[in-house]
């Protein structure tokens, strides 16, 4: 205990054993984020302590993403809330020429129709990388003419992707199909009757990237129109997510589509006031599993690896671990703290469920 004289000067009371009255230690500041080791138990497989190589970067990126914040960062982006419910394909699925590829959640439906025989359907991380870019320059610039260079370096500079050869030429064939492909998107509101609305994500495209030479400039600047409806749907309600998550997830586009999923499901089913929401694995099927067969031992393996990806989803958005409870037949989510608090300014969208 301190008292202070009549001059001012402190004294430090004795107790009654001879010794001090220590000042009572300030409590050790609680952390929002999972411990190292806290992570590792999260990711590694049952009953061991083996974690695969890809879980170490993981978690390495994890924690040090955990350090700033995604505005401060410079790393907030955004996406579509359509696209946050329904998505490409993640491997080729080698259809014919100008074949349709369809993804139906029940709600909602995605089209994707090359416009070009010589282009097959967007698959994987890269096309969902651009995306992710397109929401976020139509939110940032508020304009539907998006610029992207005057070469193929200068693009992948702005999606924070690397310039290697080895890439070059699958980046390249990835836009293409995604800027030559017309993709639509329908969905069926309940409460307003039943509507549906299709979105078309861009009206026009001028790319003149040299074939060759990826850093080679053009005479004239790349763009992308984006059609009126999909922009509008982009300023609407706009997902908030951090790129750099984007990118730490991107060898698995099923990771990076749940990371998408979870953040948006989450933003919903706070703001709304509910107190749960379910979601059945039949559901979650038919919204992520396009590569896996209809059959018993497809269902099983697709559960088998979102399962796993929830996982790496749940080491960069801690918030949300303890609000999946695993049922039988699907998933009981319960509201939890937003990943990114940020929405700028959207509202509630009547697309609400996935």
């Amino acid at each position: 205990m301190t008292n202070t004289t009549k001059n001012g000067a402190r004294q430090t009371a004795l107790n009654l054993d001879g010794g001090t009255f220590k000042k009572p230690a300030a409590p050790t500041p609680v952390s929002k984020f999972p411990s190292l080791e806290e992570k590792e138990r999260l990711i590694r497989k049952p009953w061991t302590t083996e974690m695969l190589p890809r879980h170490h970067q993981l978690i390495e990126d994890a924690l040090e993403i955990e350090q700033e914040e995604a505005r401060a960062a410079g790393a907030l982006g955004y996406m579509a809330r359509t696209l946050a419910q329904a998505t490409l394909p993640h491997k080729d699925p080698k259809l014919p020429p100008r074949t349709m590829y369809t993804r139906d959640t029940g709600r909602l439906t995605l089209s994707v129709v090359p416009t070009s025989p010589r282009h097959g359907i967007p698959y994987g991380s890269i096309p969902r990388v651009i995306l992710a870019w397109i929401c976020s320059e139509a939110v940032k610039t508020k304009a539907r003419t998006l610029s992207l260079g005057h070469s193929q370096s200068d693009f992948l500079e702005s999606l924070n992707l690397h310039n290697n050869g080895r890439d070059i030429a699958r980046f390249r064939e990835q836009a293409l199909r995604l800027f030559k492909s017309v993709i639509s998107v329908e969905y069926t509101d309940e409460r307003d009757g039943d509507l549906s609305a299709r979105l078309m994500i861009s009206e026009s495209s001028h790319v003149f990237w040299h074939p060759k030479a990826s850093e080679q400039r053009g005479l004239w600047e790349s763009s992308l129109e984006l059609s009126e409806g999909f922009f509008r749907e982009i300023m609407a309600a706009p997902v908030p997510i951090d790129m750099r998550v984007f990118h730490a997830l991107s060898k698995s586009p099923l990771a990076m589509d749940i990371y998408t999923w979870l953040t948006y499901r989450m933003f919903v089913l706070r703001r709304s006031g509910r107190s749960s929401a379910f979601v059945p694995w039949a559901g979650l099927k038919s919204q992520f599993g396009a590569g896996y067969p209809d059959t018993d031992q497809g269902f099983r393996d697709f559960k088998k690896g979102f399962r796993l990806r929830l996982k790496e989803v749940l080491l960069f958005y801690p918030a949300a671990q303890g609000h999946i409870q695993e049922k039988p037949v699907g998933l009981a989510l319960t509201p939890c703290e937003l990943h990114i608090s940020h929405t700028n300014g959207a509202k509630l969208s009547s697309l609400s469920k996935a």
